[in-house]
């Protein structure tokens, strides 16, 4: 205490000159009009100013619900588009029943961990078997594939990538042409397309989508497009190269996909 009071006792002087002159201020502003308005303007920019700044963090903040509000909404829509569904349009003496049955669902996850660059590429999403999430289902981002379900456990999934020598994803063309797509293991924006009949037309620029025959992933989904076709000699078959349209090593966002009539499907397969 009497540390403070020889600090006011020492600086008297300039405490007295700092009231006297918040005083002056306190009675121009106060008593004169043209210098009330501009205190007053001058607050209320300040204020605005503040109250943007504070709308600004907390938006931030909530960025991350927001972003999960919105994902999920993406699902729900993914969800609802044709090629989630499976028709079961009927013909009765030409009276056709309009209806589609929902076949795939979309679940939202979050990459949370990856392997080291490698030929053969793995991650781990935020979703297991407690959210439906089982082997073989398949990953794709907002604009790609991403990758196949291979290890659930309770809570995380780990999956692997396209980008992984082993995977294999049965790809077409609109001209009806398909094969298998998979990657080399070298330049991760382009994948390899295989078993293409070589009397086939194929142009570069064409899109590459998904065939829905392995049931991983739905009918329609865009892989790509063809950067170039070599026709591999004595074979009568040609090889494309599948420029990626997305980049599935670098994805953080994804769609996990179920299909809800794998395993009708499966009592199906053929009899080795």
């Amino acid at each position: 205490m009497e540390q403070i009071l020889r600090i006011l006792y020492n600086n008297s002087s300039f405490f007295t000159f700092a009231v006297l002159q918040l005083l002056c201020l306190y009675l121009i502003v106060n008593f004169n009009s043209p210098q009330n308005a501009i205190a007053a303007e001058t607050a209320s920019i300040f204020t605005g100013s503040i109250e943007s700044a504070t709308v600004k963090a907390e938006g931030y903040l909530n960025l991350d619900e927001e972003n999960e509000i919105q994902r999920r909404e993406i699902a729900d829509l993914r969800s609802r588009l044709p090629e989630s569904g499976y028709s079961t349009t009927v013909g009765i003496d030409s009276i056709e029943d309009q209806a589609y049955a929902q076949r795939f669902i979309h679940l939202t996850a979050n990459v949370v961990n990856r392997s080291p660059y490698s030929p053969n590429n793995t991650l781990v999403i935020d979703r297991g078997t407690s959210q439906g999430v089982a082997i073989g289902q398949g990953v794709i981002g907002s604009k790609g594939l991403i990758g196949i379900v291979a290890l659930p456990t309770e809570n995380f999934s780990r999956v692997i990538s396209v980008l992984h020598r082993s995977a294999r994803v049965s790809a077409g063309l609109r001209n009806n042409a398909y094969g298998t797509l998979q990657w080399d293991g070298q330049d991760p924006r382009r994948m390899k397309m295989t078993d293409i009949a070589e009397y086939l037309t194929i142009a570069k620029g064409d899109t590459v989508f998904t065939t829905g025959f392995s049931n991983v992933f739905p009918t329609g989904q865009v892989i790509g497009t063809v950067e170039s076709s070599e026709v591999q000699p004595g074979t009568g078959s040609q090889n494309l190269i599948i420029e990626l349209i997305n980049d599935p090593l670098h994805t953080n966002n994804a769609f996990v996909i179920r299909d809800l009539f794998k395993d009708e499907l499966a009592k199906l397969k053929p009899l080795k």
